[in-house]
């Protein structure tokens, strides 16, 4: 499997920097188009649920600041595209262009709608979605192009951290905990592995059934990827934290895991171990779910 294409989401943030910079980087590694996609809001559309009850001119006035900020967002992310792009030289091409095979190419486009339904719309057909990881760092640990691109794409997504990393897919670390998700991660991030310099098995020592760390090595020896597996016991904190401390000794530079979640109300669409490597983590995490 190659990659053909990579979509970036940039939200005009101070953190786009890094989602672009992982994108570009993996872009330029595989030889693949990346598609740069900013979704400005229609602030237009959100004043019938933000004016409910409130006075015509308090309206106007939110609707003023939605577009201002709207605007803002937009020019900060497009000029970062065009500085990127001129930095690199990198040649760029009309957004609907044909996708040129084994050619780096970079395209940009500005949809004015909803967020979630563009970034589906535009991510379907792509190997990879890059997305920011949210400012606050709060406890979704997800914005709305992160949540869309994760579990209404279909397709695996990589959740950047709030600063450039100076490398991606040289040292990838594998969580594997023998669910479904976690096989599904592997498949998703399986170009990534087969150019790796070094694959980690990431596995705590539980009692759970299913393939050993052993078996997942052998599987992934059948394509050509030498992997290592990696032991540890959870610390006192949460998995995620464990997951994090023993990739970052393992010396990953990607964590690739797999995105749980039982009910999207009652946990917020993550699970505990999703939800605290995204919002503490130091590196890329390629999620699939």
């Amino acid at each position: 499997m190659t990659i053909a294409t990579i979509l970036a989401v940039l939200e005009g943030t101070d953190t786009s920097d890094s989602a672009l910079s992982a994108a570009l980087s993996l872009g330029k590694r595989f030889s693949a188009r990346v598609d740069v996609l900013h979704v400005e809001p229609d602030a237009a559309a959100a004043v019938p649920i933000v004016g409910e009850g409130m006075s015509g001119a308090a309206v106007e006035q939110i609707l003023a600041s939605l577009q201002e900020q709207a605007a803002a967002r937009s020019k900060a992310a497009r000029e970062l595209f065009d500085s990127r792009a001129a930095q690199a030289k990198l040649t760029v091409v009309k957004p609907d262009a044909a996708i040129a095979p084994g050619k780096h190419e970079v395209s940009y486009r500005h949809v004015v709608g909803r967020e979630d339904g563009v970034i589906v719309r535009y991510g379907l057909l792509v190997e990879f979605i890059v997305t920011e990881r949210p400012e606050d760092g709060g406890a979704t640990a997800t914005s709305v192009a992160s949540d869309a691109a994760l579990f209404d794409s279909g397709r695996p997504v990589l959740l950047t951290p709030s600063e450039p990393v100076s490398s991606i897919g040289e040292t990838v670390a594998v969580a594997w905990n023998r669910s479904r998700e976690s096989a599904r991660a592997i498949s998703g991030a399986m170009p990534i592995l087969r150019k790796a310099q070094k694959v980690i098995i990431l596995t705590g020592r539980e009692d759970d059934d299913g393939p050993e760390p052993s078996e997942l090595a052998h599987y992934l020896a059948g394509h050509g990827i030498e992997a290592k597996n990696w032991a540890f016991t959870p610390g006192p904190g949460s998995i995620g934290d464990s997951l994090l401390a023993e990739a970052q000794k393992a010396g990953a530079d990607l964590l690739v895991m797999g995105a749980y979640g039982h009910s999207r109300l009652r946990e917020l669409v993550l699970g505990g171990a999703t939800r605290g490597v995204l919002s503490r983590g130091a590196i890329p995490v390629l999620l699939v779910h």
